[in-house]
């Protein structure tokens, strides 16, 4: 069997078309997907205040947040109106044991720890507080991006 012209102009063709797709691919945006990545964030009680440490943290997508009590006794409550619409149903379901809506268990042993996956969850603010330390002004948020 003989290969012509035509056999190696196909394949080159075919070559061509592939390349093009990867690169149409790449000019439209196309990025690799994320590799999730998990945040901690400090839960604070001692004479300089109560505190999540960082109070503000941006995340990607499918990001995980961890939770870690230093000291004192805390939890993360999300407020339902400072979160994305749509996301409280989703959001409570991976919250894991609560204390009630969007509220999440007290934790007052130290090194105790709270994770919620924000896979799912569109991007947005989720702004948060600690139900004991409210009054007190402890307070944070979380930024997901897409």
């Amino acid at each position: 069997m003989t290969h012509g012209w035509k056999d190696g102009a196909l394949g080159m063709a075919g070559v061509i078309l592939v390349l093009a797709a990867g690169t149409r691919a790449e000019l439209m945006g196309a990025r690799p997907a994320h590799r999730a990545q998990t945040v901690n964030v400090q839960m604070i009680g001692d004479a300089k205040g109560n505190r999540f440490v960082p109070a503000s943290i941006t995340i990607h997508a499918g990001d995980i947040v961890t939770w870690t009590n230093v000291s004192g006794a805390h939890n993360v409550v999300f407020w339902p109106d400072s979160i994305p619409a749509g996301t409280q149903t989703v959001l409570q379901g991976k919250m894991g044991a609560t204390m009630g809506p969007l509220t999440g268990p007290l934790f007052a042993a130290p090194n105790a720890t709270y994770t919620i996956s924000f896979a799912g969850l569109k991007a947005g603010t989720y702004k948060y507080y600690c139900l004991p330390h409210l009054a007190l002004g402890m307070r944070a948020q979380v930024v997901v991006q897409p």
